[in-house]
């Protein structure tokens, strides 16, 4: 299974946590053809964005929907609770940290440049705080995200707050988590976590690699 697209976007990190967890096979690639605007991988994937996976013939966009493929090819170590309520409760935390904390840090990118607006960053930061104060309501900590086994819900927000951890201090925000017990306890043990550990790692170097090619 190829997946192209770097493991320090959060969308790649989730596809790379599903495939880990079930021992799924994969390598990160980069675009085919040169770019993600390339004619030959708009072939593959007429978004032009990241990850796009390729197993055997088979191509499928959206990191939501290959960690559903990734789910249905292999049914052993299931990424959803049993029980539908449990489910439920694991895909919310994950929506929460992994759509709102994130789509609220991705509001930085247009504050890269030399004409940042600082004002703009700080509402940001008030923002990025209601959402974490809401991820650290629902998040259960105990010690993966929704309780005592690696769920949807790891695969979903720890890549998300992983990426804030690393992106946020370069606007000044310093450390984001703050005082909020679970979300900390839950970043700490995923550090020391074979699997989350070892994504964290690649995340970490991913982006510290970003960071130089852009010169931060």
């Amino acid at each position: 299974m190829i997946v192209y697209g770097s493991i320090f976007s959060p969308y790649c990190a989730r596809v790379a946590l599903a495939a880990r967890h079930k021992g799924i096979k994969h390598t990160f690639a980069p675009p085919v053809g040169g770019g993600y605007k390339s004619p030959e991988f708009l072939k593959m994937n007429p978004l032009g964005k990241v990850p796009t996976m390729k197993d055997g013939k088979t191509v499928v966009f959206e990191s939501a929907v290959i960690v559903d493929y990734i789910e249905a090819k292999s049914k052993k170590k299931s990424l959803y609770p049993k029980n539908a309520k449990d489910a439920a409760s694991a895909r919310m935390i994950g929506a929460v940290a992994g759509d709102y904390v994130h789509n609220t840090v991705s509001k930085l990118f247009a504050q890269m440049g030399p004409d940042r607006d600082q004002k703009a960053v700080e509402a940001v930061a008030a923002e990025l705080a209601k959402y974490l104060d809401i991820a650290e309501k629902v998040i259960a900590a105990k010690p993966y995200a929704a309780g005592a086994k690696f769920t949807i819900a790891d695969v979903f927000a720890l890549p998300s707050l992983a990426f804030m951890e690393l992106f946020v201090p370069l606007f000044g925000i310093v450390n984001p988590i703050g005082g909020r017990k679970k979300l900390a306890r839950y970043m700490a043990k995923a550090k020391k976590d074979k699997l989350m550990g070892g994504v964290l790692k690649d995340m970490e170097d991913g982006f510290r690699a970003w960071q130089k090619s852009r010169g931060l």
